[in-house]
């Protein structure tokens, strides 16, 4: 029997939704000038606003991993798509620092369980030698969602309005729901995508094919693992850059290379496109690498410090004066830190004990957003204070170049990785 391919139609939906979610949070910094405008915010004010969107996000994750490992992928992203979609239309209706402050919070929780979710369904759909692929498919959609849709939106914005551009961005994840329950099943064996051929493949190209119903391994339990605080730290340095351009882009460069919005938009494309060149080319080079016979988790380090060294390009983005250099300087950058971030997703699948892949997924993406708390509110002070985006360039470079540092030289292949059977031991004794 010939197999099937659903299980790439189902990175397909999980990229949509990645998409979907990107333009959702990215709306705010392509309307941002306009907002400012129209409520009188200041720069700091702004970055506050830009911050309130990650302070429930951020708290949410270790939670939500849990949830997503309990309840299974297919009703956890229906509900929190169908909630982040609401909050993103009625930002729309916000005049008043503090309600859409409150309204951008509400907005994080729906979108909390995005990226463990994604995780875990890539570890249940795809054979270990596909997930770097896969995740690098996927994490593109953050580039597409972020990027690519900036000048359509930045053309509603000048058109219709900026509470136009928030009701239309709003309602597409309601769409994407009805495709997800139709096609995505939890498990392979139990979709209508996926023959008996395909499932079989899966799961023989799966490390650990068995599946634990409930794993008995606690959150913080994951945390005596070296390579657990690795890839902590690596993703909240990618996620600082990546935030900070997510909030501030188009406006820095309406700000502080005198664009106007509508050409604020079409320059921020390729710093996406870059990103989104950087994302799928560092997952099929890691696959690549598993193939080649690499252990999975050498070849991933090695693609992650690889990107991170790459996001350098930051730090002199910072001080040139023509547009066309910095924007190349930070598509350089951008590029090199997506090149990272589909093996830092691929790679949990390599380290956490089975059944815990959306547990440990939603730890590392609490301490990657973490710095959505700081870099939009940070770069706004910066801003405001100094009068230029130098200082908070720089600062990202710095961030991202000890993250090449630590994947470098600490990321390794455990010789005594926390299992299930280890735990129940430790219990016992």
């Amino acid at each position: 029997m010939k197999k099937t391919n659903g299980r790439w139609g189902v990175v397909i939906l999980i990229f949509l939704a990645t998409s979907i979610n990107y333009l959702d949070r990215s709306n705010l910094g392509v309307a941002g000038p306009a907002m400012m405008k129209e409520l009188s915010f200041s720069k700091v004010e702004f970055g506050i606003l830009g911050s309130a969107f990650f302070w429930t996000y951020t708290l949410m994750q270790i939670p939500v991993g849990a949830i997503v490992d309990k309840l299974g992928a297919r009703v956890t992203y229906a509900v929190a798509i169908l909630w982040w979609s609401i909050f993103g239309a009625l930002t729309a209706t916000g005049r008043s620092l503090g309600a859409l402050i409150g309204i951008r919070a509400l907005m994080g929780i729906g979108e909390s369980p995005a990226f463990p979710t994604n995780t875990r369904v890539i570890s249940d759909w795809l054979p270990t030698h596909e997930r770097g692929f896969a995740n690098g498919l996927f994490t593109t959609g953050i580039a597409v969602g972020a990027g690519l849709t900036t000048p359509l939106v930045a053309w509603v914005v000048e058109n219709f309005g900026w509470r136009v551009s928030f009701i239309i961005t709003g309602s597409l994840g309601v769409i994407w729901v009805f495709l997800w329950l139709y096609y995505f099943k939890n498990r392979p064996s139990e979709s209508r995508i996926a023959n008996e051929a395909e499932v079989a493949y899966i799961e023989a190209g799966q490390t650990a094919p068995e599946k634990t119903e409930e794993s008995k391994v606690k959150w913080y339990q994951l945390l005596k693992q070296r390579n657990v605080w690795c890839i902590l730290y690596g993703l909240f340095a990618q996620d600082y850059l990546l935030y900070l351009m997510l909030t501030w882009l188009p406006t820095y460069l309406v700000v502080e290379k005198h664009m106007t919005l509508i050409k604020a938009g079409f320059n921020s494309i390729l710093p996406w496109v870059a990103a989104s060149a950087g994302a799928l080319l560092g997952g099929y080079l890691s696959d690549r690498l598993v193939k080649r016979g690499w252990e999975p988790i050498k070849a991933r380090k090695t693609i992650m410090t690889i990107g991170m060294l790459l996001s350098l390009f930051i730090i002199p983005g910072a001080f040139v004066e023509s547009a066309s250099s910095a924007i190349l300087l930070i598509s350089l950058s951008m590029g090199g830190m997506m090149f990272a971030n589909g093996s830092s997703w691929a790679i949990i699948a390599d380290i956490a004990p089975k059944g815990t892949e959306g547990t440990l997924a939603g730890m590392q993406n609490f301490i990657g957003n973490i710095a959505g708390w700081i870099a939009p509110i940070l770069t706004g002070f910066l801003a405001d204070r100094l009068h230029n985006f130098v200082a908070a360039l720089v600062i990202a470079g710095v961030i991202g170049g000890v993250a090449a540092l630590i994947y470098g030289l600490f990321l390794k292949k455990d010789n005594k990785p926390l299992t299930q059977e280890k735990i129940a031991t430790e219990v016992v004794s």
